[in-house]
């Protein structure tokens, strides 16, 4: 059943989408924090009425709150009037009632409808601790790192990823420029200090830019009590954030709680050591650990399944083996916990791998409605790999409407359209190949060879050869160029888009026997994406052979399979696209 639309509140010169909580001004938005957006939200939609500080309360936050309820309402208050350009002792549009509450003094008309769910966005910075701690030194990170991921996957809730949190470990905290450089509304800090055999950790929730403290508390507790200082966090951020959760999110936030002390700590150390790949190994071995204290503990089969995934992946390891391992993990995690948003973006990435972007794609789609940013970047190479570039293109931009500092991989999106210029808006070091190429295409050729031989000395040996491989199609050196192409080829590399862009290479260079070959194995690897099959002149000396028009049948067909799914699960309007996608074959 579709949820009804929420009416756009128009007032004076003003228009407010209670479901975005944007406020705009003759069409020009106009900066409002969200909880300050439901507080005006409240009061519009009951216009000329007395609405009681006891009914904002029950609206917005809940009864059992730890926020100071009275202090933030009349911080929130202050916001709007702020906003609007109002004066208490003169109100035009808020009428303060001592005692009693407030008073929308202007007409209000609904009109349309709002889309997006309001929005805020917290970001959860490395704990302190004063005086170095071998023993528990560990949760600095890991623990702040643990509360971000519980808190990933709601609705109402961006959450800035730990990696770039720790941009500001050991840093005294500033609002102004944590606000500017983290474009964020909230932050969570805290303190350890460790006195004997407890922990005393210290926290504050903090609104920004204004500093604004809304709560903070101090735990004196064990290592073995440290998953309820967990558990009580995220409670009280959803709770003093007004956050409006669905069933299912209040289930999700509450039904992942190890059973004993000892798995959770065997957890935490996992996450610190899975950060550096040089510790994948012995951070598997944790993990492995964990879950054999705790079979039932999902959190932990999920990061498991990504070493599996990685160490397989990137270390040469055993690949087959190792993502066997690693699908086994992600269904175990999944099977415990089916609405565990780590386990459904890290199982995503697994799948592409493993040549099944198509059911990569209905997984993440499925759970569009999350206000993860990393889960919309993981839509951007599922969709791809598709061959919905359109939609691929509309992942990107939800997930930088979140955070606009996510990474994704909308470069090689940009690739296959061919519009070379916006391949270029990403860093050169991130595609350097499909950079050179590019700049080649755009007639700007001695750019691409100076980008190529800038970056050539820290390139790993796999990226260097396909950095020859660009450097020396350049250079109009075809034969040196097929040899670069041919040692990718007969290593052990896999990645069914990169052995697309080298059966490309490989037609434009007159290799039209090896293109063919390569190309039944970039088929079989699940790259499904037509439109780039059908339409790249590059690969124009393939068109009239039978091999390739068999294989041009099968993309079609998978590609179409996918599209129709991707409708089917309303990906359109999840992804804000204005239709269902059709790409320009």
């Amino acid at each position: 059943m579709t949820k009804p639309q929420t009416p756009v509140l128009h007032f004076a010169s003003f228009e407010l989408d209670p479901r975005s909580g944007e406020l705009r001004k003759e069409g020009d938005l106009v900066p409002l924090r969200p909880q300050a957006s439901r507080v005006l939200a409240v009061l519009a939609t009951r216009s000329g009425e007395i609405v009681t500080r006891d009914e904002i309360r029950h609206e917005i936050w809940s009864e059992d709150t730890f926020v100071d309820f009275d202090q933030s309402l009349n911080f929130c208050i202050r916001q709007i009037r702020d906003a609007l350009g109002d004066v208490a002792a003169a109100p035009q549009y808020i009428e303060t009632l001592p005692r009693r509450g407030y008073r929308f003094l202007v007409p209000v008309e609904s009109r349309g409808a709002g889309f997006a769910a309001p929005v805020t966005r917290l970001i959860v910075l490395p704990f302190r601790m004063p005086q170095a701690e071998e023993k528990t030194g560990f949760l600095t990170e890991s623990l702040p790192e643990a509360v971000a991921s519980s808190l990933s996957g709601l609705e109402s809730l961006v959450v800035r990823s730990s990696v770039f949190a720790a941009r500001f470990a050991g840093e005294a905290l500033d609002p102004k420029k944590i606000a500017a450089e983290a474009d964020v509304d909230v932050v969570l800090t805290g303190t350890l200090l460790r006195a004997g055999d407890e922990l005393r950790v210290s926290t504050q929730l903090t609104e920004v830019p204004a500093g604004t403290l809304l709560w903070s508390r101090t735990w004196q507790v064990t290592l073995g009590d440290i998953f309820h200082v967990h558990d009580e966090l995220t409670s009280r951020i959803v709770e003093s954030l007004a956050l409006p959760l669905t069933t299912r999110e209040h289930r999700m936030l509450k039904r992942d709680v190890p059973s004993n002390a000892r798995a959770y700590e065997l957890y935490l150390r996992g996450n610190q050591l899975s950060a550096d790949s040089k510790q994948w190994s012995l951070a598997r071995d944790v993990y492995l650990q964990c879950v054999e204290e705790d079979p039932r503990y999902a959190p932990a089969w999920a990061r498991l399944g990504r070493m599996y995934h990685v160490i397989g992946k990137y270390l040469n390891s055993g690949e087959r083996e190792s993502f066997d391992r690693a699908e086994s993990a992600f269904r175990r995690a999944l099977d415990l916990n089916p609405d565990l948003a780590i386990a459904h973006k890290l199982y995503a990435q697994l799948e592409v791998d493993l040549g099944r972007a198509h059911d990569a794609m209905v997984r993440l789609v499925e759970r569009a409605r999350s206000a993860d940013p990393e889960l919309f970047a993981g839509l951007v190479s599922a969709c791809r790999y598709c061959g919905l570039l359109d939609a691929s293109v509309a992942a990107d931009k939800r997930a930088r409407s979140l955070d606009r500092r996510t990474g994704t991989s909308v470069a090689h999106t940009h690739f296959l359209r061919r519009e070379y210029e916006r391949v270029l808006d990403a860093k050169f070091e991130s595609v350097p190949y499909i950079a050179a190429i590019s700049l080649a295409e755009l007639g700007r050729r001695q750019e691409a060879l100076d980008g190529l031989s800038a970056l050539a000395p820290r390139a790993s040996p796999r990226m260097k050869d396909f950095m020859a491989a660009a450097q020396l199609f350049i250079e109009e050196r075809p034969a040196e160029s097929l040899q670069a192409v041919h040692r990718i080829v007969s290593s052990d590399f896999r990645d069914p888009e990169g052995l697309f862009y080298l059966t490309r290479h490989l037609a434009r260079l007159g290799d039209a026997a090896g293109a063919l070959r390569l190309l039944d194995r970039v088929a079989t690897g699940g790259f499904a994406c037509y439109s780039a099959l059908a339409g790249d002149p590059w690969l124009a000396p393939l068109r009239a052979r039978p091999a390739f028009k068999n294989v041009l049948a099968g993309t079609r067909a998978r590609h179409e399979v996918a599209r129709s799914a991707f409708n089917a699960a309303n990906g359109p309007r999840l992804l804000g696209m204005d239709a269902s996608p059709r790409e320009n074959f």
